[in-house]
């Protein structure tokens, strides 16, 4: 299929990522947002997202040869059939939903065979939100999930693995169960853990202050993903329940496990607890691209002096050294401030080494 009109439903980060990236890669695509807030609409026009914009469904998709939905994943089976009586022949439906079974179980009988669903997953993210989080490059080497099922049209899906590659995205397929189950794994349960960690820690906060203060870099690391958009994770949990509820369980046998062994003195359990999370932990890819961004850290040591982190900054900036983030890690009284900065790329970090060093600054990658 020639992809000359791709609709896009749901302005937010995803889906004006997603405008940006056609935008960078496939000038030639005109691309229609739709959406029921006409700020997010407005901000997108500006943006370069879209060049067009709807807040009607109907009018939005008409010629669309590709729609992707990008809404909350309860909502999606919803738009489907609002759609489906205006969509064209061949039209191609995807989405960008984090759960798939319930997708692709609730819209078999109201799908007609002229028109394609294949539903997908980025798996990419960021801690901003909204179409003024979007970012072109978001999805540029991110494993992007396609739920290919036995029934699953050949032409709509090579046509949609085409479009997914041209943005930069690694195609993965997976049966919709499987990926639920993956992704409950990696992520759903992930969230929810620091979530309670947060709840646990702020509790205590409340109760007694001086907790947050004592929060350093791990600390940071680990409960990242608890700041994310509550509304969507909430809708996740509850699409994914089967999954989650059975991942939880599992989760629970193993806390179990390391409690007892505290609880009974058997360090001979404990340690070989604790290798096994370690030696798993190796086995995890440092370089793929989740639903999160893959940040490459430096640590460096500076002089506790004014204008120095500024001054730093500046020498990076004069290499084209973009700095993603940056973190004061500690600070030692008379021995200067260890600080974390944050790079997008592996060479980017390297190259950010090799300058501090040449500079006269202690800076290592961190692992």
């Amino acid at each position: 299929m020639n992809i000359k009109k791709v609709t896009i439903i749901g302005l937010g980060l995803i889906g004006g990522s997603w405008g940006l990236a056609l935008k960078r890669t496939c000038p030639e695509i005109i691309i229609t947002g739709v959406d029921l807030d006409k700020n997010s609409l407005n901000q997108g026009l500006e943006l370069g997202v879209i060049d067009n914009i709807s807040t009607s469904l109907a009018k939005g998709v008409k010629d669309a040869d590709v729609v992707i939905i990008s809404t909350l994943a309860s909502s999606v089976i919803k738009v489907i059939n609002e759609i489906i009586p205006f969509l064209k022949k061949g039209a191609i439906v995807t989405d960008t939903a984090s759960t798939k079974q319930n997708i692709v179980e609730g819209i078999k009988k109201s799908l007609p065979d002229d028109i394609f669903y294949i539903g997908g997953h980025p798996m990419a993210g960021s801690e901003k939100q909204g179409v003024l989080g979007a970012d072109p490059y978001l999805l540029e080497n991110a494993v992007y999930v396609l739920a290919k099922e036995s029934n699953t049209n050949k032409e709509a899906l090579n046509s949609l693995v085409s479009l997914i590659t041209k943005v930069g995205s690694k195609v993965l397929f997976l049966k919709a169960a499987e990926h639920d189950q993956k992704v409950a794994a990696i992520s759903h349960l992930p969230h929810l853990v620091a979530a309670v960690l947060m709840n646990t820690v702020g509790t205590l906060e409340n109760q007694k202050s001086g907790f947050f203060q004592l929060a350093a870099g791990g600390f940071r690391d680990v409960t990242r993903i608890a700041d994310s958009h509550p509304l969507m994770w909430k809708d996740i949990f509850m699409e994914n329940k089967g999954m989650v509820l059975s991942l939880i369980e599992t989760f629970r046998k193993s806390l179990d496990e390391a409690e007892n062994a505290i609880i009974n003195e058997n360090e001979n359990n404990l340690l070989e607890y604790l290798s096994s999370a370690k030696k798993w932990r190796e086995e995890v890819p440092q370089s793929s691209k989740g639903l999160l961004p893959v940040i490459f850290d430096v640590v460096v040591t500076v002089p506790d002096e004014p204008g120095k982190i500024g001054s730093l900054a500046n020498i990076l900036g004069q290499e084209n050294i973009n700095i993603m983030d940056i973190e004061i890690l500690r600070v030692r009284e008379g021995g200067g401030e260890v600080l974390r900065f944050g790079f997008r790329t592996e060479d980017e970090a390297k190259r950010a080494v090799k300058v501090m060093n040449q500079e006269g600054y202690l800076a290592r990658a961190r692992i």
